[in-house]
């Protein structure tokens, strides 16, 4: 503050104007604290709800289980991959189409169907 506005402020509105932002404060961080606590407990809430998950890693099966993801995942891969080679394929024909009709578009009449 420049000199000359702080001739014009007395003592008494400075400490209402300290008072004031103090106040502010203070909600603020009351604030924060029952935002703190909601996450805490919804912290703990979701650490029971995840106990409930009590994986035995001494399951005999899993390997088993695990070899057969991976071949069901292979041949899901494979599948995509024959279904992509099959678009680009079909991409590839429809750009030559698709240069042909413009090599020709001038001997297109419209409503013509096959030769007469």
């Amino acid at each position: 503050m420049s000199e000359k506005s702080m001739k014009n402020v007395t003592l008494k509105e400075l400490i209402q104007d300290i008072d004031f932002r103090l106040s502010h404060i203070e909600d603020i961080e009351s604030d924060n604290r029952k935002l703190m606590v909601k996450l805490i407990k919804q912290g703990n809430s979701i650490v029971e709800f995840l106990k409930q998950f009590d994986i035995d890693d001494a399951d005999p099966l899993l390997p088993e289980l695990s070899s057969e993801i991976n071949i069901k995942e292979n041949e899901r891969i494979v599948n995509l991959k024959e279904l992509l080679d099959e678009y680009m394929e079909k991409h590839e024909d429809l750009k030559e189409f698709e240069e042909e009709l413009k090599k020709h578009k001038d001997d297109i009449t419209p409503g013509t169907i096959g030769e007469s």
